[in-house]
C-alpha cells in the first residue's frame, strides 16, 4: 500500500478549506438568507463574525490553518494503518529452498 505524502495533502486541504470559506462568505453576501453557514463559521472559528473585512481575513487564516491541521492529524494516522495492513497482508518473503527430483 502506498504511503501518503504529507506536504501535498496538507497544502491541498489548507487551500480547499480557505476556498470553501471564501465561497461560503460570498454566498452569504449575495443571499442574505444564507444564515445557517454564517452561524456555523462563528461557532467553529474563534473571533469570526460575518460582515467585516477584518473578520473575513481572520476566518481565511483560521480555515487555512484548520485545513493544514487536518493533514497533520490525518496523514500520519493513515500511513500508520496502511503500513500495518501491509505488514499483516504480505509477510516478508523468505527464499525458497531448491527442490531436486
Amino acid at each position: 500500500m502506498k504511503r501518503l505524502p504529507f506536504l501535498p495533502i496538507a497544502w491541498t486541504l489548507a487551500f480547499f478549506a480557505a476556498a470553501v470559506f471564501a465561497l461560503d462568505n460570498l454566498a452569504g453576501a449575495l443571499f442574505p438568507n444564507w444564515w445557517v453557514m454564517q452561524n456555523a463559521w462563528q461557532l467553529v472559528l474563534p473571533g469570526f463574525t460575518f460582515g467585516s473585512w477584518g473578520a473575513f481575513f481572520l476566518g481565511q487564516v483560521e480555515s487555512f490553518i484548520a485545513g493544514f491541521g487536518t493533514a497533520v492529524l490525518f496523514v500520519p494516522i493513515y500511513n500508520f494503518f496502511a503500513s500495518r495492513q501491509e505488514r499483516e497482508a504480505d509477510p516478508a518473503m523468505t527464499p525458497a529452498t531448491e527442490h531436486r527430483m
